[in-house]
């Protein structure tokens, strides 16, 4: 995919080079040459998660209208499946146990608003708006504005153009992704459908939150950070082992049963030292 990304902007420059040099001026060409350029371009920052297709209707009328518009669709990739335990997956866990644990990424990205501006023009230019409503309801709790979809959709897409997590840096390298709040709706639900909080995460870090975001709810109070990075980091735990349980699990720490337990790998341990 990448080779032929590359192949086709050889070619868009050698023509738009022609076309500067006047050595091209049909008019009907290069109004198609402008809008394969914004076919590119919007192709370009759906990234490896979105493409751009056209499903005009089946009537006629219809047709017409949609074909009128020179607006594509931009439609989801299907999702990769059992990549939880992939290096990239298990690095974005650390990277964001990491940040919640003590707001250190290693990582301090340009800021993204210039990015997010310039996508929503692309998406108000160049795309249906079922598309764009469809992106704009990622993470969504209620109904949105139109007003509030574009922007949650120009926002996602700014992440998905980057191709890495705007807070910590961790690429996304194909992996499934999730939309996530980065103030979680459950500690302020005002904040649910404002599209600066909706971002792109990797979906086992987004789960990993989630869970932990979930039982503080219930709890009738906010996840702390220190909770969140320990949610993160068990996760990881997991993934690591596979899931397996561990020796310890059910037991209250510091218990008789649990120094009993404990004691015995400690002491081995202590011996293969």
């Amino acid at each position: 995919m990448v080779k032929q990304r590359m192949a086709d902007t050889d070619l868009r420059n050698q023509v738009q080079l022609m076309v500067d040099n006047g050595q091209i001026n049909d008019p009907d060409f290069l109004r198609a040459l402008n809008q394969v350029g914004k076919g590119v371009e919007i192709s370009d920052i759906g990234g490896d998660y979105f493409e751009t297709v056209i499903r005009p209707p089946k009537s006629e009328r219809g047709r017409e209208r949609y074909l009128e518009t020179g607006k594509v669709e931009l439609a989801p990739v299907e999702r990769p499946h059992g990549l939880g335990e992939s290096p990239s997956s298990m690095r974005a866990i650390l990277a964001q146990e990491r940040m919640k644990r003590d707001g250190y990424t290693g990582f301090n990205p340009p800021a993204i608003e210039p990015e997010i501006e310039r996508i929503t023009k692309i998406l108000s230019d160049g795309v249906q708006l079922k598309s764009i409503n469809s992106i704009g309801m990622g993470g969504a709790r209620e109904a949105r504005t139109s007003e509030q979809k574009l922007g949650v959709a120009a926002s996602l897409l700014a992440d998905v153009d980057r191709g890495y997590n705007r807070e910590t840096g961790a690429a996304f390298n194909g992996v499934a992704l999730d939309a996530g709040h980065r103030v979680a709706h459950s500690a302020n639900p005002l904040l649910s459908n404002e599209p600066s909080n909706l971002i792109m995460q990797n979906q086992y870090v987004n789960k990993g939150q989630a869970a932990v975001e979930k039982m503080a709810f219930q709890q009738g109070r906010e996840a702390t950070d220190t909770e969140l990075a320990d949610g993160l980091f068990k996760s990881w735990i997991n993934k690591i082992m596979n899931n397996q349980t561990l020796a310890t699990d059910g037991m209250r720490k510091n218990s008789p049963k649990y120094n009993e337990v404990m004691s015995a790998i400690n002491a081995k341990l202590q011996d293969d030292t």
